[in-house]
Order: C-alpha cells, then structure tokens, then sequence
C-alpha cells in the first residue's frame, strides 16, 4: 500500500469550509478511482493545520490519480489563505484493533533513519514496536510510512478520542525513545490532530466488507458507491432480481434504504478470504416507504422488521465486484402483516 500526505497551513477560521469541502465533494471523487483504498482528514483547529492523507494499492495507482486532484488541492488551500505541501510514501505496516470514529485522537511521529537501515526499521516496528502500541490502553490502530529514498518515515496512532490521546503521551514518548536507541533513529518532529474522517482499508476483503456496512448504516450514499466497482458490478436477491453495472449498486441501495429509511445492520459474523466474504447481520427497520421488487410494490404498512440474513462478496482490487443477498421471503412478508402472494 502507498500513501500521499497533503499537509494544508492557513488560516484556523477557514479551515471547517475546508474540510466540509472535502468531504462532501473530493472525498467521493478520490474513493471512486481505480486502486483507491480511502482517505483521512485530521485536523489541528487551533494552528489551522489540516493533512489529507489518500492511500492506494500501488505506486502507479497514486501517479496516476495526481492529476485528478491537482484542482481540489488549489481549492483547498485557497479556501483556507494557506499553502499545501505534498509527500509519498510506503505503507509497510498497518494493524488496527479497531476502525477510529470522528473526534478519535491521531498522533504522527516523524523520524528519520538511515535509508540502508528502512528493512530493519520496518522489522522492527512490525515486531517490535507495534504490539508494544497495541498494548496500550485506548489505541485503535497503528501504521508505519516510509520512503526509502530520503530515510524519512512517519509512525501515525490513532486513538479512540482526545483524552485517550493525552493519556497515551508518556508511554509513546518512552517507546520512541527505545526504538531511536535501538534503530538509531532521529526524531524531527511530534505531532497531533483531531480526525474528521477516515475511510482507509487495509486492503483485505474483511476490511472492504466493514467499510461497506459502516456506509449504508451512515447512510452515506456517495461513499458506498465509491466501494464498488461499477463496471463489474453484479447483484443478486430473492424474488428473481438479477442486475449488473451502476444499476445493480443503486437498486440495492434505493430498494432498501427507501422502504427501510430507518434500517441498520447489525454484524453477527463476517467470513472472508483473499477472493470475498460472507457477511451475516441482522436488519432491523421500519417499513414507512414502499418497498418495490422483481413482483411488484407493497406500500408502506408502519411495521417494524426484525431478521436475520447474509451477503456474499466478491471483492477484487480493492473494490465489491458482486454481492448476493439471502434471505427468508416468508418471514419478511409476515413480519409486514402480509402473507405470501398477497
């Protein structure tokens, strides 16, 4: 995995425009580009500092999108009365305990070490360091970027808020020290940030399929269809409904969210491999719009439906190619007071 650090300096009152901007317009843009594997946005209010931060699933993926953003970057610092500075990186390690919510605290520790010395840096911290981290109370997760070239490197912890951040200083400060001893790094630069959002995937399926069901319970339509691969699409449901392409994504969003406005997904179990995965959940919603199907509509009734039932993925290159959704018609039909046929 690759990263791009974009490192915005400007004016701290114009920094919400900024980001609203980002999130609402680039960050779907950027997501729906071949190799994509989501965004960060931290944030320091007080300095009017932001970094957006992409990762992609190669190199070639990363250059190849540079000129789609070039536009939204001027924007960006325009907005904020400030400049943008740009760096790449490797994402050699990455472990997460769990996916960090907005107002989560990131910490980012920039060193510098020997460029002959990267390999055993990366070993270090994978094996070393990391677990160390994970250790300590309130981390949701860690990754490690580097450049090669230069020897400069960045370690970024996200914590589950603010105060967990705080807390965790004097261990992290201890850690980095040993870790400068041991590797003989030099330490430039500590800094820290509020996270606005974060869509980044580790890149394995498991991670695709949290990130897609994270979505349709935000209901964030935008960022749901940049998952899916909309060339390759295909879905398949009860009731004989077969579709592919952009209208395989939508139907299955307009099916449900529109019947079901108020529905969430809860994760009983997600199996997945190299290929996909399966995802069983429970739905909960209540049926205030008409629910359109392959076999007609059925209007709104005002029940409450509560059911178990399971999509089947198939992922590749970082974004859903296909998903088949499984479920009991029968038990749908009469939790809405209806029986089969009616």
């Amino acid at each position: 995995m690759h990263a791009r650090i974009n490192m915005l300096a400007g004016d701290p009152a114009m920094l919400g425009e900024a980001t609203r901007y980002l999130e609402g317009t680039v960050r779907p843009d950027v997501e729906g580009q071949h190799g994509n594997r989501g965004l960060a946005c931290l944030v320091n209010a007080d300095l009017g500092t932001c970094i957006v931060a992409s990762y992609w699933d190669s190199a070639d993926a990363m250059t190849a999108s540079e000129q789609a953003v070039q536009v939204a970057r001027k924007e960006m610092a325009e907005m904020v009365r400030g400049s943008v500075t740009i760096e790449h990186y490797e994402v050699p390690v990455f472990v997460r305990r769990s996916r960090p919510a907005r107002g989560a605290g990131v910490r980012l520790a920039r060193v510098e070490c020997a460029p002959g010395n990267i390999d055993a840096f990366i070993e270090e911290f994978r094996n070393s360091a990391a677990p160390e981290l994970m250790d300590l109370p309130g981390l949701a997760s860690a990754h490690m970027l580097t450049d090669r070239t230069s020897g400069r490197c960045i370690v970024i912890t996200a914590w589950q808020d603010m105060a967990a951040l705080a807390t965790s200083r004097a261990a992290s400060a201890r850690l980095r020290a040993d870790a400068a001893a041991v590797m003989h790094l030099q330490v430039r630069a500590v800094e820290e940030y509020e996270l606005v959002f974060t869509s980044i995937r580790d890149g394995d399926t498991r991670s695709l399929i949290e990130r897609d069901v994270e979505l349709w319970n935000t209901k964030d339509y935008e960022g749901w269809m940049a998952g899916m691969d909309l060339f390759r699409m295909s879905t398949q449901a009860p009731g004989g409904m077969r579709m592919t392409g952009r209208e395989a994504a939508e139907t299955i969003w307009n099916t449900w969210q529109q019947a079901f406005p108020d529905n969430q997904l809860e994760t009983l179990a997600i199996h997945a491999d190299d290929r996909g995965g399966v995802h069983e959940f429970r739905a909960t919603g209540t049926h205030t719009g008409t629910l359109r199907g392959p076999a007609g509509e059925i209007p709104a009734t005002g029940r409450t439906v509560r059911m178990d039932a399971c999509d089947v993925y198939e992922c590749d290159g970082g974004k859903i190619t296909s998903v088949h959704l499984f479920f009991d018609q029968t038990e749908l039909l009469r939790q809405l007071g209806l029986t089969a046929g009616s």
